[in-house]
């Protein structure tokens, strides 16, 4: 599920990157190690750097906008206990053994999160369906959050 990185910085979906930068600075100097050594607020800390990473860069922000993560990726997962290989593809293990393009090396893994991205489905085949093909239909879920109410199903300006 995706982080709300705007309600850890404190801003609405519609801030600009000033009001951004200023509440990012207000909670880094509050939860800052250096400043506060409560175990939760070191925690806090990184969420906060996490959130301003993402809503700082305009294409992370438009991922987060779309309703994914862009740092819920191998390196994100292993540190929160979720799957640590999950950033590195067939192309990885290919271009490590023969070689591949210096600037796609530079960048590192990719994020497996994109914008459009097919949805994966489960679902129960026979081998003889598989085999044959077939098709189905499916209803896709897909939860957007309302811009004017960000999900609380409250109209502006009302609790």
């Amino acid at each position: 599920m995706a982080r709300d990185y705007y309600g850890i910085l404190g801003v609405g979906r519609d801030a600009g990157a000033e009001e951004i930068k200023r509440a990012y600075r207000r909670l880094a100097r509050e939860l800052h190690p250096d400043v506060n050594t409560d175990e939760a607020a070191q925690g806090r800390f990184q969420d906060v750097r996490d959130a301003y990473e993402v809503l700082s860069d305009p294409e992370k922000r438009r991922i987060v906008d779309l309703g994914g993560d862009p740092l819920d990726n191998g390196a994100a997962a292993g540190q929160r206990g979720g799957d640590p290989f999950s950033a590195f593809g067939f192309g990885d293990i290919m271009d490590a053994f023969f070689g591949g393009s210096a600037a796609a090396a530079a960048r590192g893994p990719r994020s497996r999160v994109q914008p459009g991205a097919d949805a994966l489905i489960r679902m129960q085949l026979t081998l003889d369906e598989c085999a044959t093909g077939i098709t189905r239909e499916l209803a896709v879920d897909t939860a957007l959050v309302c811009t004017d109410c960000s999900g609380s199903g409250c109209a502006p300006g009302s609790s």
